[in-house]
């Protein structure tokens, strides 16, 4: 077996898929899609073909004519899932899997209406990435393999499906089921499959945004987002032209474990973005870079992880540059810089998992997430533009860009197009450090202004005891209060946490970036007046950036561990497959 990639059974001298065609019919009482798949290869083959699946139930596979083909399933896999090994008695351009999910499919997400704005109906939402979409269909589950679909979508009247996809149409409805068609053109890898089904309407926001939500938090999402247009026409003078035709996004219920996920055509984002005073649109910025930098051009294997994100943090703060200024950007470096130090220490300096190559053969990727692809790889493409100079840089990104839309490529790839365009960087970054050795090199480049100058030597100056007043605060921006909390001592006395929550009211806070700081300071510090918000803030919350630094803080305080498993054992339900299997990991839960 050529297998292509540690996370998956593709074996591509087997056959390659290039269009899926799907039927699927989304039951909320039994928790499961039931539905069938086509499959078109680039060409004809015969022999075994091998599918990655997890927890799912194949009920037949056809060929074109109907006539069945035999099928097994292989050992189950912690990592890997089950191979589905098809035979195939003579050359086959196409074949049909029918199947069924299981309610614990670990890229599906079923909430009940509780755990929605509406409180009325239950919605569904998918993740896929980094190598869950073979728990939702049968599927080459390599970034490697980049496919065009189709899709009906049975779902229960009232309810919509978004996917990312065309706008969907309806098709057929009645008292019982609505039917949606979606089509999506480009090439995509598995990972970018997305559904979504709820109570859910949208409002244009552009000629080619517009935003989904539920009705409830429709118009403040609009409002919020309002930016978006402007913001796409920044990243196109950039990085050129947007080549998926339309940008749209939908905000979803907060149990979805991310801030953002960059599904092309419908970009999936978490509630916790609503601050009101759109100073978190910067996460959407992000999932926007992702148009060039992930889904155009995308990392081979998760080995390759930091390709996607750290050219996509870098494409990120270049948009909020030109929308911002310098200054935005220096504050924004600074936050992610704080949190790599964080998540190295974490791993330890000298950890394989600092390096930005990996080798994560039997490996679970969502075991090993950190900040280290984003933000040591934002460093290392950010000490490349400083060395070739902008202008330089900016020829090469096209070039790059250009050479390699709608592929997916490794790191060894882009070290030979490096040579390639300009061999002489290789040496002067001292590349193959930053590539292929752990930790944080020397030449890491440093972003600097007099506003983050000042905020640091705050934050330095607490343990001296000077406190910053409520007066000089009252003007600060929310990444200029990351910066200052980020900086401060994790573990304080309850005078201390008692003078900051009274003088800035942070337990009343309205935004979840402020509070999650604040609490995980609490926590660290068993301040007892912060448990109730603790209990409060955790069960409401899916998004894994404020829940693992919690519970880990809160886990490891031996005065606060029972707290933890308390809260986690009253809310484990309402997570996401991948962010309850997380935080299981930090609880040590086998």
């Amino acid at each position: 077996m050529a297998q292509i990639d540690p996370h998956s059974y593709t074996d591509l001298n087997q056959g390659q898929i290039r269009h899926i065609d799907m039927n699927l019919h989304v039951d909320f009482s039994s928790r499961t899609i039931e539905g069938d798949a086509t499959y078109t290869f680039l060409s004809s083959s015969s022999g075994e073909l091998h599918l990655d699946t997890r927890d799912l139930t194949v009920l037949s596979v056809k060929d074109s004519e109907g006539n069945d083909l035999p099928f097994s399933m292989g050992t189950p896999d912690n990592v890997l899932g089950t191979c589905l090994i098809i035979q195939r008695n003579k050359p086959l351009e196409k074949l049909t899997v029918s199947y069924k999910t299981s309610p614990q499919a670990s890229a599906l997400q079923w909430l009940s209406p509780n755990n929605t704005a509406g409180k009325k109906h239950p919605f569904l939402l998918s993740q896929c990435q980094p190598h869950h979409a073979r728990s939702m269909i049968p599927v080459q589950d390599s970034p490697k393999v980049r496919f065009s679909y189709a899709a009906s979508v049975t779902v229960p009247t009232p309810l919509s499906a978004v996917m990312s996809a065309s706008p969907g149409e309806k098709v057929e409805t009645n008292e019982q089921s609505t039917t949606f068609r979606f089509h999506m053109p480009q090439p995509i890898p598995s990972y970018l499959l997305a559904i979504a089904v709820g109570n859910i309407t949208g409002k244009d926001l552009g000629p080619r945004t517009k935003v989904y939500a539920e009705p409830e938090t429709v118009d403040q999402a609009a409002w919020e987002f309002e930016p978006i247009e402007s913001m796409l026409k920044e990243a196109e003078k950039l990085f050129g032209p947007y080549l998926w035709e339309r940008f749209d996004f939908i905000v979803l219920p907060p149990a979805f474990p991310y801030g953002g996920m960059e599904n092309p055509r419908l970009t999936f984002l978490t509630p916790t973005l609503l601050a009101g005073d759109r100073s978190l649109v910067n996460v959407l910025a992000h999932e926007l870079a992702h148009s060039w930098t992930g889904n155009l051009v995308t990392n081979a294997t998760m080995d390759d992880f930091w390709l996607n994100e750290g050219f996509t943090v870098w494409a990120e703060r270049r948009i909020l540059e030109a929308l911002e200024g310098k200054e935005a950007v220096s504050l924004s470096a600074a936050i992610g810089r704080n949190d790599l130090k964080e998540d190295m220490e974490l791993f330890g300096m000298d950890s394989p998992f600092t390096k930005l190559k990996n080798d994560l053969k039997g490996i679970d990727p969502d075991e090993i997430y950190s900040q280290v692809p984003y933000e040591k790889g934002f460093l290392f493409v950010a000490l490349m533009e400083k060395t070739m100079g902008r202008e330089k840089w900016d020829q090469f990104l096209a070039t790059y860009l250009d050479r390699f839309k709608f592929q997916s490529i490794s790191t060894e790839d882009f070290v030979r197009f490096l040579e390639e365009q300009n061999p002489e960087l290789l040496e002067a970054t001292k590349a193959k450090q930053w590539i292929y050795e752990p930790g944080l090199p020397e030449n890491a480049p440093v972003f600097e202004s007099k506003r983050l100058e000042d905020l640091l030597e705050k934050a330095k100056n607490w343990e001296n005891g000077v406190r910053v007043s409520k007066e000089e605060t009252s003007s600060w921006a929310i990444p200029e209060w990351l910066v200052y909390l980020g900086e401060l001592p994790k573990k304080m006395s309850p005078e201390d946490c008692a003078w900051l929550d009274q003088t800035y009211g942070f337990n009343q806070s309205g935004n979840a970036e402020i509070l999650a700081k604040w609490l995980e300071i609490a926590a660290t510090s068993t301040y007892e007046p912060a448990f109730d918000k603790i209990r409060e803030f955790l069960p409401s919350m899916g998004r894994m950036k404020f829940l693992k630094p919690l519970y880990r803080a809160l886990y490891t305080n031996p005065q606060t561990k029972n707290l933890a498993m308390e809260i986690f054992e009253g809310s484990k339900e309402q997570y996401h497959p991948i962010a309850r299997g997380g935080l299981e990991r930090i609880l040590e839960i086998s």
